[in-house]
């Protein structure tokens, strides 16, 4: 069976199940509406999936998905040819879902924040007209100085640097006039996530202690 293949046979199990007996009353409300009380921004990588992670049934999380997790700062003066995706699901999840929190939740390994570090995407790299502008948003998260440069190695570097983007997305969301009121209202939670492939730990970002700690 090729990986084409698969996917249908895993189709065809998760709609039996689907339209089981078990299901039937949420299938009821669903048919109708949704109602997450949670939105993710997580990264396209494949290896990160963020409702099996969390062990999330259908409807309990409202995603966004894009190259590392990124969330670009509020603009009041958008351009009529100017495209704003995550921008209009933020503005969506708050104004007509109400959710209560939202995650950013970056990774190790990830590509986007790769091509900061190694500058392998630039203005001028042929092929990727689109990754050098996005990933302009966090390349702040990029900048090192001198004593970290020399004393840190460049895995630990850029591990820094996946999580100072997180961050980034972070004050981002909160430059948002909808977020900004939920939180002042005390409606809504920020949290800042970080999840290492190689060990399975995910950690969250401390508010108080201002660093990210592993979730036990």
């Amino acid at each position: 069976m090729d990986v084409y293949d698969r996917l249908i046979s895993g189709y065809r199990e998760f709609r039996a199940n689907y339209l089981g007996d078990d299901n039937k009353e949420w299938l009821k409300v669903a048919g109708k509406r949704q109602d997450p009380k949670v939105m993710m921004v997580a990264c396209s990588d494949s290896r990160v999936h963020p409702a099996i992670l969390t062990r999330s049934a259908l409807g309990e999380l409202f995603m966004i998905r894009n190259v590392a997790n990124v969330v670009p700062p509020y603009e009041e003066d958008r351009g009529e040819s100017t495209y704003h995706g995550t921008s209009a699901a933020v503005e969506f999840a708050i104004n007509h879902l109400r959710v209560e929190h939202i995650i950013i939740m970056g990774h190790s390994g990830c590509g986007g924040i790769g091509s900061l570090m190694d500058h392998t995407v630039t203005d001028e790299t042929e092929g990727y007209s689109f990754i050098r502008p996005w990933m302009k948003i966090v390349e702040e998260a990029a900048e090192f100085s001198e004593l970290e440069r020399v004393s840190m190695s460049n895995r630990s570097r850029t591990c820094v640097c996946e999580k100072r983007a997180i961050l980034i997305s972070l004050n981002n969301l909160a430059s948002f006039p909808w977020v900004k009121d939920a939180l002042l209202e005390g409606k809504l939670k920020l949290h800042g996530w970080y999840f290492d492939i190689k060990s399975g730990n995910l950690s969250e970002y401390n508010w108080q202690k201002e660093r990210f700690e592993e979730i036990t």
